[in-house]
């Protein structure tokens, strides 16, 4: 996984974990001004936001020979900031409805990438001989830490999901 930055391996990878999850996370701070948007209850958003397990199941039990075919690293690329946009795109729905069928895609694209990076850093421990993996996931909880602390801020000073 090349993306033009001289890089080592294991640092591309915990690149690509820690953005991925920065370009996840940002709805979940959201997630109380979306319920209040469309006016619902709890139980509502929740069976809501079912929509991105099920594309992620469904992405991580038969995406693999359509990610081999794509490559990895053109997926990877397009998909990452896809997921950021949709996401964007999925807080304005203007129900509990459009907001399951928006996600349903995003969940796609997520079970996509979990399986492009985690083949990746599968692949990386193998090159350098040593284990990654757990570091690579850690770097994936900072990005969605620091998406976390974003989303929060962008909700404090007022500004619409």
């Amino acid at each position: 996984m090349r993306f033009g930055l001289s890089l080592a391996p294991q640092h591309r990878v915990y690149a690509g974990f820690a953005i991925y999850s920065f370009a996840m996370g940002n709805i979940f701070p959201r997630l109380p001004d979306i319920k209040r948007a469309m006016e619902i209850e709890d139980g509502t958003l929740g069976l809501s936001l079912i929509g991105t397990p099920i594309g992620t199941l469904t992405a991580l039990t038969l995406a693999a020979p359509v990610l081999e075919r794509v490559g990895f690293r053109r997926a990877l690329l397009g998909l990452v900031p896809l997921i950021a946009l949709a996401y964007a795109i999925a807080v304005h729905a203007p129900g509990p409805l459009a907001l399951f069928l928006m996600l349903l895609p995003v969940g796609l694209m997520i079970g996509s990438v979990e399986i492009i990076l985690n083949v990746e850093a599968d692949r990386t421990e193998f090159l350098l001989g040593r284990r990654i993996m757990n570091r690579a996931h850690s770097f994936w909880s900072m990005g969605f830490f620091g998406a976390g602390l974003f989303g929060g801020a962008l909700a404090h000073l007022g500004l619409s999901p």
